[in-house]
């Protein structure tokens, strides 16, 4: 067996911090993120509750490297923005929160985006969300919603379902089964 190189992808990404979930546009171009929140110093963060909520970034490729590295706007110090996920299009992000008005723990949620700006997030309704936990959603070129959640009925804890995307309807969403899905 021949031996693989391992490198950081990006110090200027890559931080002493939990860095998750890494998302890129078609163009390849803009990346977004989940990092804890920071202090203006780098270093790990708390809100009032003393919790180190979790935040989308925003990083764009200038020349070669991952620069302009910015928190996003619907981020918020009380709560978690997490697990970012794109439509084919680049219009629509998708992620997981527990922000007000989440119907569980965690909710899955989407947000129109519009160059450099963003639009209000919304809760995408009790079809996708429970009262327990969805997460890590992710949108495939055919305009599928994949996501975790232990609140469907499923085979073990965060199992993977999937939903249509039509327009801004969900059909129910179907459990992926096995071997993805198990009761391990």
């Amino acid at each position: 067996a021949k031996d693989s190189i391992v490198s950081y992808f990006s110090d200027a990404v890559n931080t002493k911090m939990h860095d998750a979930t890494p998302i890129f546009t078609a163009d390849g171009k803009t990346m977004y993120f989940t990092r804890n929140i920071t202090k203006k110093n780098g270093k790990r963060d708390k809100n009032k509750a003393k919790v180190s909520v979790l935040q989308i970034y925003k990083a764009e490729m200038v020349e070669g490297k991952w620069t302009n590295i910015i928190s996003l706007p619907i981020n918020n110090p009380d709560y978690s923005v997490a697990h970012p996920a794109l439509s084919p299009d680049g219009k629509t992000l998708y992620f997981a929160s527990d922000m007000p008005g989440s119907l569980g723990s965690f909710d899955i949620y989407s947000v129109e985006v519009n160059g450099g700006s963003f639009g209000t997030p919304k809760n995408l309704g009790d079809k996708i969300n429970t009262n327990r936990r969805e997460q890590f959603p992710f949108v495939s070129k055919d305009g599928k919603l994949y996501f975790s959640s232990n609140g469907h009925e499923g085979f073990g804890s965060l199992d993977v379902f999937v939903s249509d995307i039509n327009g801004g309807n969900y059909t129910k969403p179907i459990n992926v089964g096995l071997p993805i899905n198990t009761g391990v």
